[in-house]
């Protein structure tokens, strides 16, 4: 998945329920999010969570040292052929 030209590099998000969107590149953000009460979604539920967010929603790194969306910035998402078909499989 590229957001606004940029590779994602993770698997999970967390999100806080509201406006605040994180991806998780690792274990160590996983493990984190889960400790700081954050829900975490596969990658593929992203844009779902992403469009039905509140308006002041972002899109950083856990780590904080990337920002795919900031507030109120339009959002472009590509999603290549293999990641769909790995995402609708059943």
């Amino acid at each position: 998945m590229i957001i606004n030209n940029m590779e994602v590099e993770g698997d999970y998000f967390a999100f806080d329920g509201c406006h605040k969107i994180y991806i998780l590149e690792d274990n160590e953000d996983y493990r984190e999010a889960r400790e700081n009460e954050y829900k975490v979604f596969p990658i593929k539920d992203l844009i779902s969570c992403y469009i039905n967010s509140c308006p002041l929603r972002f899109i950083s790194n856990w780590k904080l040292d990337k920002s795919y969306v900031r507030q109120c910035e339009d959002i472009t998402i590509t999603i290549r052929n293999e990641e769909l078909d790995q995402w609708t499989k059943k």
